[in-house]
This record gives C-alpha cells, sequence and structure tokens, in this order.
C-alpha cells in the first residue's frame, strides 16, 4: 500500500510560490522592515536584475527568469554570501512558476544551507520553517515519483530529517503537518515489501496519534495510516478495532464495510463477517450481487445451508445474485446437504432449462438421481450430458453412464459408452476392463438363450 502525499495537491504549487515570495521579502524585494540583529540587504548590482527578474515573471517568462538569476550568480564570487542564497531562492522559485517542482530542490536546499550558516540566519524564522516544511514534501514526492532505485532510500531520509526538524522548530503543529509525517514514515517503513521496518511503522503510528489529539473531528487519513500500519505489523484485531470506529463514524461509506469485511473473513471470524454484512445491508450498504453471493458463501461455509439456500434461491430469482451456472450449481448443493435431493434435483433442472447447452447439469442431475437409487433417470440425463459432450470430464461422464447402463443390463448402451470412454488416456483402462465385462455378459445372457 503507497500512502500519497496528502499535500501534494493542485494547491501545492501556490504553497511552494507563496512561500518564496516570503523569503523575496526578507530579501528586501518588497520587503517588510527587518529585526534589529538581521541587517542584510542586496547588492545594488543584484537589486538592478532582480528588477530584470520581476519583468521577466510578469510576462510568465520563467526559462528567461532562471536564465537572468543564473547570469548574475556566475557573477557573484562569494557563494557563501547574502545575495547568492536569496539569488538561489529566487531561482527555485521561478522553476516551480515552471513546473519544475523537483528541479527546484537544489536551488531551495543550498540557500537554505547557506542561511544557516550564518547567525543570525540569512532567512527569518518563519520563512526558514517554510522551506523546511516544503523540503520534506518535495524529497518525499522525488521518492514516490521513482519508486525503486538505490536514492530513493536517501529521499525518503532527506524528507524525514526536514520534517523532524520542522516538527521541532514550529510553535503550532498542524493536522496537515502530522497526517504528512505519518504518511512519509509509512512509506519509508515498507519501502523493502518483504521486511517492513517495524520501528518506523510504530513512528508512523505516533505521529498519527499525536495529529489525531489535535482535532476532535480528525481527518480519516489518521486513522487508515494507523489502519496501514497495523496490517503490516500483522496487528489484525487492531486494524479491525479501526475500521470498527471508522464505520461508527461514517456509516455511509461504502469503502470502510468494504475494507472491514475482508479483515473478519482473514481472521476466520466468519459470524463477525456475517454480521457486518447484515448490518451495512441494514444501512443501504453492501447490496450489490457479488455482496450478496458473499454472504451467501459465509454462511455455506458455517455450515448453515438452510439460510444459505433461502438466501440464494431468493437472490437468483429476483436478481440480487448474479444468475449464472455456478450459482445454481451451489444452491442444489445446498439443498443436498440439507438431504432434500429431490427439491436439489428440481434446482438442476430449473437451471439446465436456463442453460440448455450446459452438460454438466445433466450429469449432476444423473448423480442425484443415481444416488436416490433411480438408476434408470440417472442413465437417461447421462445420455443427455453426453450427448452434450460429456460436461466438464467426459471420460468420467461415459463411464458412469456405461456402468449405470450396465447395471440396468442396458449393455448396447453401456458398451457405447465404454467405447468413447476409451478414447480418453485416464479412462481407458477402465473402459477397456467394463468392455471385457459388457462382452461376458451379452456371452451369459446369449448362452441363457441358448440352453431354454
Amino acid at each position: 500500500m503507497t500512502v500519497m502525499n496528502p499535500m501534494l495537491k493542485p494547491g501545492l504549487r501556490a504553497s511552494l510560490l507563496a512561500c518564496l515570495s516570503l523569503a523575496a521579502t526578507v530579501a528586501g524585494f518588497t520587503a517588510e522592515p527587518e529585526k534589529p540583529l538581521r541587517d542584510y540587504s542586496l547588492s545594488d548590482d543584484t537589486q538592478e536584475e532582480m528588477a530584470k527578474y520581476k519583468a521577466a515573471e510578469e510576462k510568465k517568462d520563467f526559462a528567461g527568469a532562471i536564465a537572468i538569476v543564473d547570469g548574475r550568480l556566475a557573477k557573484i564570487a562569494d557563494q557563501n554570501s547574502y545575495d547568492y542564497a536569496m539569488l538561489l531562492e529566487y531561482k527555485a522559485q521561478a522553476m516551480m512558476q515552471n513546473n519544475d517542482f523537483i528541479g527546484a530542490i537544489v536551488p531551495m536546499e543550498r540557500g537554505l544551507q547557506i542561511s544557516d550558516a550564518h547567525a543570525p540566519t540569512y532567512q527569518e524564522e518563519n520563512t526558514t520553517l517554510t522551506l523546511v516544511y516544503y523540503l520534506a514534501q518535495l524529497y518525499f514526492q522525488k521518492g514516490l515519483n521513482e519508486k525503486t532505485g538505490p536514492d530513493v532510500a536517501s529521499y525518503y531520509d532527506k524528507a524525514e530529517h526536514y520534517m523532524a526538524r520542522w516538527l521541532k522548530m514550529t510553535k503550532k503543529p498542524t493536522l496537515d503537518g502530522y497526517v504528512f509525517y505519518a504518511s512519509l514514515l509509512y512509506n519509508r517503513a515498507i519501502l523493502d515489501q518483504n521486511h517492513p521496518d517495524k520501528e518506523k511503522l510504530k513512528q508512523a503510528m505516533a505521529a498519527a496519534d499525536d495529529g489525531l489529539m489535535l482535532s476532535t473531528r480528525p481527518k480519516d487519513n489518521l486513522y487508515l495510516l494507523k489502519l496501514a500500519c497495523e496490517q503490516q505489523l500483522e496487528h489484525y484485531q487492531n486494524a479491525i478495532d479501526i475500521m470498527e470506529l471508522l464505520v461508527k463514524l461514517k456509516p455511509e461509506s461504502k469503502n470502510y464495510w468494504g475494507q472491514l469485511l475482508p479483515l473478519y473473513v482473514s481472521t476466520s471470524q466468519d459470524v463477525r463477517a456475517i454480521l457486518t454484512y447484515e448490518r451495512a445491508q441494514a444501512l443501504g450498504q453492501l447490496n450489490a450481487p457479488k455482496d450478496n453471493y458473499n454472504l451467501v458463501g459465509l454462511y455455506f461455509n458455517l455450515g448453515q445451508f438452510d439460510h444459505a439456500a433461502k438466501l440464494l434461491d431468493k437472490g437468483l430469482h429476483d436478481g440480487t445474485i448474479e444468475g449464472d451456472q455456478k450459482n445454481w450449481e451451489l444452491l442444489s448443493a445446498c439443498y443436498q446437504q440439507l438431504d432434500r435431493d429431490l427439491k436439489a434435483i428440481d434446482v438442476l433442472k430449473e437451471a439446465a432449462k436456463r442453460f440448455p447447452t450446459a452438460a454438466q447439469l445433466e450429469y449432476l442431475i444423473g448423480q442425484n438421481y443415481y444416488s436416490l437409487g433411480k438408476n434408470v433417470d440417472a442413465m437417461n440425463h447421462l445420455k443427455i450430458c453426453a450427448d452434450k459432450g460429456g460436461g466438464s470430464k467426459p471420460s468420467q461422464t461415459y463411464m458412469f453412464l456405461a456402468y449405470v447402463s450396465f447395471e440396468l443390463q442396458k449393455y448396447d448402451i453401456a458398451m457405447d459408452a465404454a467405447t468413447k470412454a476409451e478414447n480418453y488416456p485416464e479412462s481407458k483402462e477402465k473402459a477397456l476392463s467394463m468392455k471385457k465385462a459388457i462382452q461376458g455378459a451379452i456371452q451369459q445372457r446369449a448362452d441363457k438363450l441358448k440352453k431354454m
């Protein structure tokens, strides 16, 4: 499961640009008054180039704006200067305006590093905080984009580093911040799907819990992140508890009911799964044909054949369960389990009318009649099955027909069936033995007639 960065949405561009616009403000470009201890300003030459930059930016000539910045950067000898750091931030801003968000990482990060190396820092604390937050997001997005490769882990590590710094610096951690941090930790933990990092998973859950404490109505994302972590840790009952809470909070959510059910099934809690289906259906959820069929299957697996038969019979006749052949066969099997063999046969006959080319249904009818000792009826339906191609296992059908016909002393039918069974490798030996037995029986009958 990949938990995507919840903050990297269409609004990211505007947010990032706002962030770097703030950096520009600090630089003195439409600047607010600096604090007394932070007495930095751009040189006259740089400010002159920034006027050109602004003109290009207003024309949406972002490539031109980047070229202006690069030209000025090339002329600055001191690469640790205030001018150099601010120009890097301007370059990052222009790159993002040009939709090169990942490419903007390098100048943004380098500009921040230069600022951090000075006391006081070139950037004000709030701007630093904002840059740190978005560097975490951009590195995370870079990791998600690449998915695999030797550097992916380092991108996640970078993102985690910046996010840890943000949490340490910020005086007002946000719900979105914790959602992002928990997502980051989770994806880092499952980078190796075969060997998830259990410690990172626990950290992700802790981050989710911190986020949950910030609101009386927290986002579902945090619960879902905890759910994913619990599943990775194989704490299935904990995962069930989370999903039960979610369906309680949002009983109208079909997705949440659908996620709760497999948790009960996978932990062999079929009774709870049945109750969950019925709770959901009482609220108008999980009423699709496949859902109704799955409920039948749960009852069948628990040996509740009477209830399974009632639901399936109703569903097949009113269309709330797919009326395919296998479902009719399952209904017949339910009645067989209830020792209602004639009802089972009736179901198969109804199905045979609906699926006139389905030879297997005739085989099953014959099989049911044979178990009731009605060999003539069994033979007749096995013949129909043979005439339609023999069903799913023709060799088995022909041998069964040969055997039943032999018992009824219908030797011509038995011989024909055995001869056809002889054409299949899996039944050839038995077919030859049957043919010998038939020939022997025919000879005995002939000998008796001679003596009469």
